[in-house]
């Protein structure tokens, strides 16, 4: 591949991690460009777990999904039932399993209510959202719709589901196997 070839990645990780994946780079012998390349490479090749499979189809409809660059100006000036990309009752599920996540993660902190919404906040920060409708979700104050679902994503990406990714430090598969779920397979052609 030439080196205009080549796209430049930028990418928030844990720095342990990135301690771990440069000495693996040094052990093999390669640059940390070039290794970091390769266990992609190898990865998209061999996605054989579940949660592998899971993720790569979360990632394939989130590329569907770049409403920033693939839908129509007339598709967001008549953002319609019809052109919601997400059903109300899957809209409704994600929400709940988020709501559910948020609360199990909380007790697991030992954070109250106000603090657990603080360092989400600062998580959210991170991210395009809308925390005032992510902490009504959150809350139980709110059902997430088809519609609110679609808007997030025109955005690129859930920042909410992004935030309590960060916030948990965890994948979350049940919001993500959600999401999968509420997608209208139809309404993306």
């Amino acid at each position: 591949m030439k080196s205009e070839d080549k796209s430049q990645l930028n990418i928030k990780i844990d720095p342990q991690l990135l301690l771990k994946v440069k000495a693996k780079a040094i052990k093999s012998g390669k640059t940390l460009t070039a290794f970091v390349s390769e266990l992609l490479e190898r990865s998209s090749i061999q996605a054989t777990s579940d949660i592998d499979i899971l993720e790569q189809r979360l990632l394939r409809i989130e590329k569907l999904l770049n409403l920033k660059d693939n839908f129509h100006s007339d598709k967001e000036e008549n953002s319609t039932q019809s052109n919601t990309i997400f059903s109300d009752s899957g809209a409704k599920k994600y929400g709940e399993v988020a709501k559910e996540l948020f609360d199990l993660y909380r007790i697991k902190k030992k954070l109250s209510m106000e603090d657990a919404l603080a360092e989400l906040s600062t998580c959210l920060g991170n991210y395009d959202s809308q925390p005032e409708l992510v902490f009504e979700l959150l809350l139980g104050n709110h059902v997430l719709t088809g519609l609110e679902m679609t808007d997030a994503y025109r955005n690129g990406s859930c920042g909410m589901r992004s935030a309590l990714s960060d916030w948990t430090n965890s994948s979350l598969e049940p919001l993500n196997e959600a999401f999968l779920n509420a997608v209208e397979v139809k309404n993306l052609v």
